[in-house]
């Protein structure tokens, strides 16, 4: 129950703060290979909400296993 509880904390809380950490460095490599920065917004957005979840998904289970050790 312990574990369930701390995954699910872990995967509200490290939301927006996954979401921002992605943004920054996403932007800092790929504006070194391309320009245009309307097209690297767009590639940016979708490169974050394509992987997000699954980034929160793996924040949960090491959190969750955390627990259970």
């Amino acid at each position: 129950m312990v574990g369930t509880l701390a995954g699910s904390l872990a995967h509200v809380t490290c939301k927006e703060p996954l979401r921002v950490a992605l943004y920054s460095n996403l932007r800092n490599l790929i504006q070194n290979l391309m320009s245009g920065s309307e097209t690297i917004e767009q590639l940016i957005h979708t490169l974050i909400n394509d992987n997000l979840d699954l980034g929160c998904a793996i924040i949960e289970a090491v959190a969750t296993c955390q627990v259970a050790s």
